[in-house]
Parts: structure tokens; sequence; C-alpha cells
């Protein structure tokens, strides 16, 4: 799974990182109140910086090992649709703050 980072990640990840003991980047098919969800492939995926004992792990989760970012990404996805080859996260600016979104999974 091979996972790219777009837009303004890095200035999102310097302001948000601090405020964790033990970040992580999660991204799921279960719904995450408050997240912004990106609509691909009929399959809808919320992505959440997040603590990593906040997650629960079984065999739908998974770590993503190619990527560059500083913490590690994790990956719950839906049995139906399979794991995902490729994730392209991205940042928008909604109301004056950044946030990291998902820009395509495939």
């Amino acid at each position: 799974m091979e996972i790219i980072a777009m837009g303004e990640l890095r200035e999102y990840l310097q302001v948000e990182l601090p405020k964790y003991e033990d970040p992580i980047i999660y991204i799921t098919s279960d719904f995450i109140q408050g997240c912004p969800k990106c609509n691909s492939s009929t399959a809808v995926y919320y992505i959440k910086l997040t603590e990593r004992t906040s997650i629960e792990m079984d065999s739908t989760t998974v770590k993503a090992d190619h990527h560059k970012f500083p913490i590690d990404v994790w990956v719950k996805y839906s049995l139906q649709k399979g794991e995902p080859q490729k994730i392209v996260i991205g940042t928008k600016r909604s109301k004056g703050k950044l946030q990291m979104i998902l820009r395509q999974i495939s």
C-alpha cells in the first residue's frame, strides 16, 4: 500500500503533531464523528490524526509501510472492497483552518 502526500500537509503536521503523545494517521471506512470524508469508488473513507491507543486493531486494520510520514499510518478497510493499493492524502482550508483530507483511494 502506497501513501502519497500532497498540498500543505507538512504545515498541518507541524501544527497538529505536538498536540499528541503517540500520534498516528488513521484512515477508515467506519464513520468518524466530525471528520471530513472522501467519496472514492462509492466507498466513503475518513481520515484522522489520533492517538495510537484510541484505535481498535483487527484483521482489516493494516499498517501502511510505503510512505514518508514521520508517524505511522494505519488503514482499516472494508472486506468487500479489499485493501487499497494507493492513498493520496492532501489538505484543504475550511473557514481559515487547515484540514487533512483524502484526495484519492484506489
